[in-house]
C-alpha cells in the first residue's frame, strides 16, 4: 500500500453553492426558533429569567463546538499531523463562525449591561449587601457587568483572530503551494494554543461558574473544555458527512478518518467523566459547605435524576460503545453517537446552569433580600424543563449554520498542503 495519494480526478473539492444553502437554511432555522422563543419567554411571566438562562445555555452550546474545531486546527500544526489534512479545512470553516457567534452572545450581554440584575446574581443589588454575601464582596469588582462585557468582546477577538489567522493561511497555500506557510502555522500555533487555553478557561469562569458567584472550581474550566471537545468532534463528524451526501469529498475522506474523528469523540468522553470526577471527589471529600453546595443541590431532590442521566448517558453508555473499533469506523454507527452526544453535550450545560434559576427570599427585620442561588430548601428547587430551553438551543444552533454558511467557500480541502497525500492514504492501525 502506498504511503501517499492523490486526490481522485473526479473529486468535487468545490464547496459551490453549499454554503449559501447551508448559511439560508441556518437563517430559517433561527428566525423561527427565535421568534417561537421570544413569544415562549414573553409568557413566562418571570421578567425573562427563563429565556434568559436558555440563552446563556444556547450560546455556550454553539461557542463550544467552534471551540472544538478550532482546539483540531491548533493541534494538527503544532504535532505536524497528518491524518486530520484531509478534514482541517472543515475545522477552519467552523472555527470562523466565531464572529456571529459572539454578536449572537450579545443577546445575553446587552440586557446585562443595560441592568438586568435576574441573569446573574452578582449584578444584582442585593449580591452588594456586605453581611448576607461578605464571602462575594472581594468578587464584585471583577463580576460588575461592565467588566464582564468588555472581557467578552475581548474573548471574542482573541478567538476570531486566531481561527481567521489559520484559515486564512491555509487558503493562502492553496494559491500558493509554498511549503513555508505550513511551518509558519506550526510555529504560529503554540502561543495560539496557550492563548485558546486561558481565553477558554475565562470563558467557562464567566459566563458559567459566575452563575454560582459564592462557589469556585480551578478545575471548572478544564471539565468545560473536555465537555466542548466532546460537542466540537461529534459536530464535525455530522458535518463531514453532510458535505459527503451532497457528492463532495467522496474520495478524500474515508473510514479512516471517521475512525480518527471517533477516537477523538471516545478519548473526550472519558476526559470529561475524569475532570468530573476529580471535581467532585476533591470538593465532596473536602466537606466545605461553600463548596459542596454546588452538588448538594445537585445530587439530592429533582436534580438527582439529571445527574444519573448524565453519568450514564453523556459517559458510561457512549464510553463502552465507543471502544470498539467498528462502531467508530461504521458511519451509521458513529453518526448515531455523534447526535447522542451533542444532546447530551446540551444536557451537561443545562445541568451546569439550570439549578441555579431558583433564587432563594430572605427577610432581615422589616427588608426583604435577595439571597441568590443555591439556596434554601432542596425540595424547592426544580428541574422545570421548559419548551423555551430547546426553541432557544435550536436557534442558536440555526445562528451557527449561518455562521459556517457563511464561510464554507472555495476549497473544501487544503489542496496544496504537503501533507495531504499522506492524509489521503491514511490508515488506522
Amino acid at each position: 500500500m502506498s504511503l501517499t495519494k492523490s486526490l481522485a480526478p473526479d473529486e468535487k473539492i468545490k464547496a459551490g453553492k453549499l454554503g449559501t444553502s447551508l448559511w439560508k437554511a441556518g437563517a430559517g432555522i433561527a428566525a423561527v426558533f427565535l421568534g417561537i422563543s421570544v413569544i415562549l419567554g414573553s409568557m413566562q411571566g418571570d421578567h425573562w429569567k427563563r429565556f434568559l438562562y436558555a440563552y446563556v445555555i444556547g450560546w455556550t452550546y454553539i461557542f463550544t463546538i467552534c471551540l472544538g474545531a478550532l482546539w483540531l486546527v491548533m493541534l494538527h500544526h503544532i504535532a505536524r499531523g497528518r491524518w486530520a489534512t484531509a478534514v482541517r479545512r472543515i475545522a477552519e470553516v467552523v472555527s470562523c463562525a466565531f464572529p456571529i457567534v459572539f454578536i449572537a452572545g450579545l443577546g445575553f450581554v446587552i440586557p446585562l449591561l443595560a441592568g438586568y440584575q435576574d441573569l446573574y446574581y452578582w449584578a444584582h443589588h442585593d449580591a452588594h449587601d456586605p453581611i448576607l454575601n461578605h464571602h462575594l464582596h472581594h468578587k464584585l469588582s471583577w463580576l460588575s457587568p461592565g467588566f464582564f462585557s468588555i472581557r467578552y468582546a475581548i474573548y471574542g477577538v482573541v478567538l476570531w483572530l486566531i481561527a481567521r489567522y489559520f484559515n486564512n493561511k491555509s487558503r493562502e497555500q492553496d494559491e500558493s503551494g509554498d511549503p513555508k506557510l505550513s511551518e509558519q502555522m506550526r510555529v504560529a500555533s503554540a502561543p495560539a494554543m496557550i492563548l485558546f487555553s486561558i481565553v477558554t478557561c475565562m470563558v467557562a469562569f464567566d459566563v458559567l461558574m459566575s452563575m454560582a458567584p459564592k462557589w469556585y472550581s480551578t478545575i471548572y474550566g478544564v471539565n468545560f473544555w473536555g465537555s466542548a471537545m466532546v460537542g466540537g468532534f461529534a459536530a464535525l463528524a455530522l458535518l463531514i458527512l453532510g458535505i459527503q451526501r451532497s457528492g463532495r469529498l467522496v474520495h478524500s475522506i474515508t473510514p479512516e478518518h471517521y475512525h480518527d474523528v471517533g477516537k477523538w469523540m471516545f478519548a473526550f468522553t472519558f476526559f470529561w467523566a475524569y475532570t468530573a470526577f476529580s471535581q467532585f471527589m476533591l470538593q465532596w471529600y473536602g466537606n466545605m459547605p461553600e463548596e459542596t453546595v454546588w452538588y448538594k443541590y445537585r445530587l439530592f431532590g429533582e436534580w438527582q435524576w439529571v445527574s444519573i442521566a448524565m453519568l450514564v448517558g453523556f459517559w458510561a453508555f457512549p464510553f463502552v460503545f465507543l471502544m470498539s473499533r467498528w462502531t467508530k469506523r461504521i458511519v451509521p454507527s458513529l453518526v448515531f453517537f455523534a447526535v447522542w452526544q451533542l444532546v447530551f453535550h446540551w444536557l451537561d450545560l443545562y445541568w451546569n446552569v439550570m439549578p441555579q434559576y431558583d433564587w432563594e427570599i430572605v427577610t432581615r427585620g422589616n427588608v426583604t433580600l435577595n439571597a441568590g442561588p443555591l439556596m434554601g430548601n432542596i425540595a424547592y428547587h426544580h428541574v422545570g424543563f421548559s419548551p423555551v430551553d430547546v426553541t432557544v438551543w435550536i436557534g442558536l444552533v440555526g445562528v451557527l449554520l449561518v455562521g459556517i454558511g457563511r464561510n464554507l467557500k472555495g476549497n473544501l480541502i487544503p489542496t496544496k498542503d504537503p501533507t495531504l497525500p499522506m492524509s489521503l492514504s491514511h490508515e488506522v492501525m
